[in-house]
């Protein structure tokens, strides 16, 4: 191992991660008056750290991706306006939805491989919307994180974006492979981020926040500078033969900027199920929000860390060495399993906030899912409520809005043979 990837990893593995919670309503529902933070909150709050040598570090290789690699860059909207990599199928098949539930307002399914599994195996997992970068409404434009699912390390792929643009009759979408910039003897690469489980995402702004699962941390990525990739090859990535870069034949890489990890505070570690934005109005700051998966416990914790006015990045106080979160919730699942909005077994896949209320996908391996609702307390504690089912196996949500009364939450399932993602019509 080079001394700079060394160096980079040794900063990986110490930078600490940060949380978030986005929002929405179901039709008919008034909006929670309380925003789940006071005096005597029911649980601590966390901090959220990165390391900014570490950061340097991976900004200088990238500049050097660019200035003697000759990488160029490229955006989403670049991206929207090349050929689709791969054109999807609206709608969804018949037998997977529900019955109980009413149809989603949108829905599509990938291309034959991605829907299938075939080798090589890559999971669908997060989701976000280009409401959660920018507030525009009605712009049909997704970005859903996978993760390659094959544990030899030496083989396994880390993190892959898609990126898919719902404006035109049917969805299409491109792939970009998230990597670790290195510099090596031979010049400036960069390689997988091995075992990426990539949970959940936000977008916000042009930064992108992709949730390590497994570790509990957030990677952040810019979708303003991506390298688009001339290498094909499925098998190779980084830098090779004749000094062409390849990303396992995807068009485009999106290279590691940042890592925050949680200042638990003596408490067990937070591992992030997902995150996902919360631009309500009526709070002071934008949010990130995140959410664990915790089947085994008797509650789950969801937290919430504001976001600068004038900075895309968790809000530090002027001279603080973290960002502390400004609320953590605690979600119960009840005493009564048939209405429980999160039963014994299940766990926290997905969470959006408006105002104070909470919204769940929850799951429970290959049975149907649910979307349920938590209304908090002054001291931020709620029961989590089961609204309605979702199909088998759901991941994250993301709330889109499309008018000032109404917006869309969108979700997905991971499941072989049954991916799709939708969206359901909400009020607020």
């Amino acid at each position: 191992m080079d001394t700079t990837r060394r160096t980079i990893l040794r900063g990986m593995a110490a930078a600490p991660v940060v949380a978030a919670t986005s929002g929405l309503l179901v039709p008919g529902e008034a909006a929670a008056v309380s925003d789940g933070v006071t005096a005597t909150p029911a649980e601590r709050p966390m901090g959220l750290t990165y390391d900014a040598a570490h950061s340097a570090l991976l900004e200088e290789s990238i500049r050097g991706l660019h200035d003697k690699e000759k990488l160029g860059r490229i955006d989403v909207a670049g991206v929207l306006r090349g050929k689709p990599q791969h054109e999807g199928r609206n709608g969804v098949l018949p037998g997977l939805w529900p019955r109980s539930t009413r149809r989603p307002d949108r829905a599509f399914r990938w291309s034959g491989n991605d829907r299938i599994a075939k080798s090589p195996e890559w999971w669908p997992q997060g989701i976000s919307t280009v409401y959660d970068a920018t507030e525009q409404r009605g712009r049909d434009i997704l970005l859903v994180s996978w993760y390659h699912g094959v544990e030899d390390h030496s083989a396994n792929r880390g993190g892959r974006i898609a990126i898919i643009d719902l404006r035109g009759r049917t969805p299409k979408y491109w792939y970009a492979l998230l990597v670790l910039p290195t510099r090596k003897a031979g010049g400036h690469s960069f390689e997988p981020l091995y075992g990426l489980h990539a949970g959940g995402l936000a977008w916000y702004g042009t930064k992108l926040y992709v949730t390590e699962s497994r570790t509990g941390a957030l990677y952040v990525f810019d979708t303003a500078d991506m390298f688009p990739i001339k290498g094909d090859g499925a098998n190779l990535c980084g830098k090779g033969p004749g000094g062409v870069f390849h990303a396992f034949g995807a068009p485009y890489a999106m290279p590691l900027r940042r890592v925050y990890r949680v200042d638990a505070q003596g408490r067990k570690r937070l591992k992030f199920s997902q995150v996902s934005v919360d631009r309500d109005p009526d709070r002071p700051y934008r949010s990130l929000v995140v959410n664990e998966w915790e089947p085994g416990k008797d509650h789950a914790i969801v937290a919430r860390w504001d976001i600068g006015h004038n900075s895309p990045y968790p809000r530090m106080e002027p001279g603080a060495a973290s960002a502390v979160s400004s609320a953590v919730y605690r979600v119960e699942r009840g005493s009564n399993p048939k209405k429980s909005g999160l039963p014994q077994g299940y766990g926290m896949q997905g969470a959006v906030s408006i105002r104070g209320r909470l919204y769940l996908s929850v799951s429970r391996g290959e049975r149907n899912g649910y979307y349920s609702g938590v209304r908090l307390d002054s001291r931020g504690v709620g029961t989590a409520r089961k609204l309605w089912e979702l199909p088998r196996t759901p991941e994250d949500l993301s709330y889109q809005g499309i008018t000032r009364n109404t917006g869309r939450v969108w979700g997905l399932t991971e499941g072989r043979g049954q991916r799709f993602v939708f969206g359901m019509r909400v009020s607020r």
